[in-house]
Order: C-alpha cells, then sequence, then structure tokens
C-alpha cells in the first residue's frame, strides 16, 4: 500500500524542475567553480546565475547570498557571526529552531547574557515584551518567521524595527516560511536570513544565508576562500543550482493549501487545533489528541498510510514535550498530544478525507484500548 505523505514541514519531495536543473551538473558538467578552465567557469556561471535568480526572488543582492550546507549552519553563522567576541549579550525568542537555541545556550555556557523573549498563548512573539527585552548594547535579536512546529507566522518586519530603534541587528530563520508565503529581504527588515533548499522541494545538503552585510559575519568554515571568503569550502554546485530551481518552482504551487488545511480542520470535529486564531502558514495543522501519546497516534498513522509527524523532525526521537508548544502555555502533556499535519502543493482534497477518516478510526481505537 502507498502512503500518502503529509509531512512536509520535515521535508518536501524533490520537485521536477530542481532535478532537471541538476542532473548536468552531477554527471557531465562536474567542474570544480574555482578553477579556470571551461568546465570550473561552466560550474562558476552556473552558481552565480542561481545566486542571481534567488536574489530576485528573495528581495535582495546577488552578493548578499551565501550557499552553505543548510539552514542548521546559516543560523550558527548568523548567530555566533554577529555576537562575536567579548563577551555580551543577545535577544533570542523562546520558539526558536534548535539550530539558533542551540547556538545561544552554548554562548550563555561561554559567558553570554542571553534575553529570551516570550509569546502569547497562539506562539506569537510578543512585542511589548521583545522592545523591553533588546537594548542598545545587544549583539543580535533572533526571530524567526514562522514557527516549524506550530507553523505561526511571526510579526518579523515589526521586530526588526523595534531591534533597528536600538541599533540591534535581527537574524532570521525563514527556513519554513520560504515554502508556503512570499519572502522578501529587503521588506523584512532583518540583517540575516536562514533558508534550506529541501523545504521548498530542493536538494537537501544545501542552504543559504542572506545578510545585508556578509562582511560583517566571521566565518565559520575557513579554507579556499569560496563564497567570497564568507564560506570556505568547494560549492555544491548541483545543490545550489537545484535550490533556485525549486526556489523559482515553488512560487507557482502555493495556491490550494489553505483550502485544504481549512477541509481537514472543519473535518477534526471536538479535537481541538492548536494556534487556530494566530496567523498560520497555509498548510500547516496542529491537532493535539487529548488523552493519547502523539507518538502512538503518529505510528497507527503510518500503518494506516498516512505519514505525519509528533512535532518537529529535528527532534525525532525524543518524548521531551515541543517547546515551542509549552512556551505558549501547554502543559508537557497536552504537548506531548499534538500532532503536526502539514500539507504539500499537491495534496489532494481525497487524501484528506482518507486522513481524516484513518485518524476517526485511531482515535476510537486507542482511546477504547486505553479505557479498557
Amino acid at each position: 500500500m502507498s502512503s500518502v505523505y503529509l509531512d512536509h514541514a520535515a521535508t518536501s519531495p524533490l520537485c521536477t524542475e530542481a532535478q532537471e536543473a541538476m542532473e548536468p551538473f552531477l554527471s557531465s558538467r562536474f567542474g570544480n567553480p574555482s578553477e579556470p578552465h571551461r568546465m570550473g567557469r561552466e560550474a562558476r556561471t552556473a552558481i552565480e546565475g542561481a545566486r542571481r535568480t534567488m536574489a530576485e526572488l528573495l528581495g535582495c543582492r546577488p552578493e548578499q547570498i551565501v550557499y552553505t550546507s543548510g539552514g542548521t549552519e546559516a543560523d550558527n553563522q548568523a548567530v555566533f557571526g554577529l555576537c562575536g567576541r567579548p563577551l555580551g549579550r543577545l535577544v533570542c525568542s523562546v520558539i526558536e529552531h534548535p539550530a539558533v537555541r542551540a547556538p545561544a545556550e552554548e554562548l550563555a555556557r561561554q559567558g553570554f547574557e542571553v534575553g529570551w523573549a516570550p509569546v502569547d498563548v497562539n506562539g506569537v512573539i510578543d512585542p511589548a515584551a521583545f522592545a523591553e527585552l533588546v537594548r542598545a548594547d545587544d549583539r543580535v535579536a533572533c526571530a524567526m518567521w514562522a514557527n516549524n512546529v506550530t507553523g505561526v507566522v511571526q510579526p518579523v518586519a515589526e521586530l526588526a524595527a523595534i531591534a533597528a530603534s536600538h541599533g540591534v541587528p535581527l537574524h532570521v530563520d525563514a527556513v519554513q516560511a520560504a515554502a508556503s508565503i512570499p519572502i522578501s529581504f529587503a521588506a523584512s527588515g532583518a540583517e540575516t536570513m536562514a533558508l534550506s533548499a529541501h523545504k521548498v522541494q530542493g536538494p537537501k545538503g544545501v542552504g543559504a544565508l542572506i545578510a545585508r552585510d556578509p562582511g560583517r559575519l566571521r566565518p565559520l568554515i575557513w579554507g579556499g576562500g569560496q563564497e567570497a571568503g564568507h564560506r570556505s569550502g568547494t560549492e555544491n554546485v548541483p545543490g545550489i543550482v537545484g535550490f533556485a530551481a525549486a526556489l523559482a518552482a515553488s512560487r507557482e504551487r502555493r495556491d490550494g493549501r489553505r483550502r485544504l488545511r481549512d477541509r481537514l480542520e472543519a473535518g477534526v470535529g471536538a479535537v481541538p487545533v492548536v494556534s487556530a486564531g494566530a496567523s498560520r502558514l497555509p498548510g500547516h495543522v496542529l491537532l493535539r489528541i487529548d488523552g493519547l501519546r502523539a507518538d502512538l497516534v503518529v505510528l497507527a498513522l503510518d500503518e494506516a498510510g498516512y505519514e505525519v509527524s509528533a512535532g518537529s523532525a529535528c527532534s525525532a526521537g525524543s518524548m521531551e514535550p515541543s517547546a515551542a508548544l509549552v512556551a505558549q502555555g501547554m502543559t508537557p502533556d497536552e504537548a506531548r498530544a499534538v500532532i503536526r499535519v502539514t500539507i504539500g502543493p499537491h495534496t489532494t482534497g481525497a487524501e484528506i478525507d482518507g486522513f481524516l477518516e484513518a485518524l476517526r478510526a485511531i482515535v476510537l481505537r486507542l482511546r477504547s484500548g486505553a479505557l479498557a
């Protein structure tokens, strides 16, 4: 039996446009872009063409894009690169992805002070509390564009303006948002922004850090001086070309997800929809199956042919409650009862209806067993 994939927030299938763009650079056009001969020039031309395409789509200049191994490296480079030395202070929202939160915690272990910005009951960063936390001498403030667990969209431009009023740069993790909503680096007001290809139907293992002034960031990786000295290491030519092709194609595939999300949420009956009162990514649904552990529901759905998540894939295998859900007021047990359903560009209404039927049967069976 084939499965219905409803976990697009974890990763997305490689789109045809990306696959076709990448293929020549996986076979015949294998040159090193740092070399001056024809094969090297072809590879360099492909990278710079991809950079121009992405800059146009993302509202930035080509020279502001630094290619990385993924969103995690981009987040790390922004946080560590902007903080630097000597010891100082930074502000970070409590719902940040581990790729931002873990560097902040590491800096705290090294002696930095971290101000943690809270969220409301819907998981939205509180601008007033954020404004009270940010100080003129902070090295960086961090606020993600849309949360990877809840899908809640944050007031990034407002938070960037608050940070800028104190002369503090804002780093934005836009990894989850870029696949579903329009992203403009210039309009965001951010100093730096992280992206990842595999969330937009591109290949795994490639990402980007956009920076207003990349020279302001101390590199994480030193070596041959690739990416204008901002990130050494031979560039992933097929990945970069695929990233640009996927990002361009994703702009044409955003319609329809919100309609399917509404159809799903209308069909769950009394099951609570998490953060229903907030602005969310159009294909993102969180359901709290009270009285049941989410991992058991996920396994049962998998057996029934529907692939969903019990939370962020980045913390898979852990029964620790989602920090984002606890931060917005859930108890640990409530957070452990949440499943995440994320709709893709090719999801159909019939698949949503089938999922709802399977979910109702599974919840009834598991609750009956729990009461037996």
